[in-house]
């Protein structure tokens, strides 16, 4: 018998406590935060305008259309965003019919929280630098969307792993590379690595194994434990 709304609900709420809790992050409605709603401000008024659009696509933790750059509506009602510690969701994603993509995306975009509170490993840049910043200097420095490719590959492979647990049929893999190069603009040096790392993340699914990275691993398990009856279950 499928799981039923409520169970997917309640599920997803404490698993987004759990996350939160592991990985001392915060979660807070988007169309609520002054930040967001500059940042959608920022959109509207980049609309048609190239290097801005790729500057602000890489600026922040978030996904963008295939066919190009958000309205600021969009940003606010379709995405969910990571900066720093606090990651960003729609005020429509807390609805009940939202709980598997909320069961997908936390796990995603928490893992953005622990990978910018570890600091960032890209060639001469300081650990001390944001996470942040290195996405900004990405459309301009291979070091830092090579940094960029690793990262995003990492949080991606979270998200098929997940996504796979819940039933859902594999996404190819040059699908998923092809998405992310396009999504954040990615230079070739960013490409190259966001590839290589996850045919090994892909290569390691394939044989039965989670992904080496914290938030897939911590959310694999506690589903595991708190809400087997969810497996395969959800997105078959």
């Amino acid at each position: 018998m499928p799981p039923t709304v409520q169970r997917l609900n309640d599920v997803a709420t404490a698993l987004e406590a759990a996350l939160c809790q592991h990985f001392d992050a915060e979660v807070i409605t988007k169309e609520d935060s002054a930040l967001h709603l500059t940042i959608a401000e920022a959109f509207d008024a980049a609309q048609g305008a190239r290097d801005k659009a790729a500057e602000l696509a890489s600026f922040i933790s978030f996904d963008v259309p295939a066919l190009g750059l958000p309205t600021g509506a969009e940003y606010l009602s379709r995405y969910g965003t990571t900066i720093g510690e606090t990651v960003a969701l729609p005020r429509s994603w807390r609805s009940l019919d939202h709980a598997p993509t909320r069961l997908v995306v936390l796990p995603h975009e928490v893992g953005h929280v622990d990978q910018h509170k570890r600091g960032v490993d890209a060639g001469w840049w300081p650990r001390k630098v944001s996470h942040s910043a290195l996405y900004l200097c990405s459309v301009a420095t291979d070091d830092a969307a090579e940094y960029l490719g690793h990262v995003e590959a990492d949080q991606y492979a979270t998200s098929e792993a997940v996504s796979r647990w819940l039933g859902g049929a594999p996404r190819p893999l040059a699908e998923t590379v092809d998405e992310l190069r396009r999504h954040y603009a990615l230079r070739p040096a960013g490409a190259v690595v966001a590839e290589s790392t996850l045919k090994s993340h892909y290569a390691t699914m394939e044989d039965g194994g989670m992904p080496n990275v914290r938030s897939a691993r911590f959310t694999l398990d506690w589903l595991e434990a708190n809400a087997a009856d969810l497996k395969g279950a959800v997105l078959s």
